[in-house]
């Protein structure tokens, strides 16, 4: 995760000194966009939406994401495929962000990074569902195409930190 980041970050820094420099202002306005458009892409994966779901995505070769259980994907196509498998096989979800941060490195780039707490239920229907707990980290890299257009992510992975096991109850000594 830490090399990932490193890396997404050095091409953000490198593509910065190839763009105009914006305004504290501006820079201002694009990080509350982007802090808005990754809170709407979250309660869109929680609400499985996968049509509008893909909105949010760089529908485009270049796109790459590396999910919580270590698959990747690379393209469009590939992480559609992904998305499709997970929302088949989950009957509820619970993507909840917190403490997201929003850089905006060129007027064209955003590096955004938040802890999340994920919860989904999967399988269901004629077995016994499972649920899937777990919190963690997420750095994405999103990318405005189009200066009139929207934030799309570019980049992205989520990690994962099992939840701890329950405690033992604690055993009284009678004596």
């Amino acid at each position: 995760m830490v090399r990932h980041a490193l890396l997404i970050g050095l091409t953000c820094v490198a593509l910065a000194a190839c763009e105009r420099q914006m305004t504290p202002q501006d820079r201002a306005v694009e990080e509350q966009l982007v802090r808005d458009r990754v809170s709407v892409w979250a309660r869109t994966f929680s609400n499985r939406q996968r049509d509008s779901l893909a909105t949010f995505y760089q529908q485009a070769p270049e796109l790459t994401f590396a999910w919580p259980d270590g698959r990747r994907t690379s393209g469009w196509e590939e992480e559609s495929r992904a998305q499709q498998d997970f929302f088949t096989n989950v009957t509820q979800s619970n993507l909840v962000l917190q403490d997201v941060k929003a850089e905006i490195i060129t007027p064209r780039f955003a590096l955004v990074t938040f802890r999340h707490t994920a919860d989904f239920i999967v399988g269901g229907s004629g077995g016994n569902p499972a649920r899937n707990y777990f919190t963690g980290l997420g750095t994405m890299l999103w990318t405005k195409p189009d200066p009139a257009g929207v934030w799309v992510v570019l980049a992205g992975q989520l990690s994962a930190t099992p939840a701890p096991a329950p405690a033992a109850p604690a055993v009284r000594r009678r004596g």
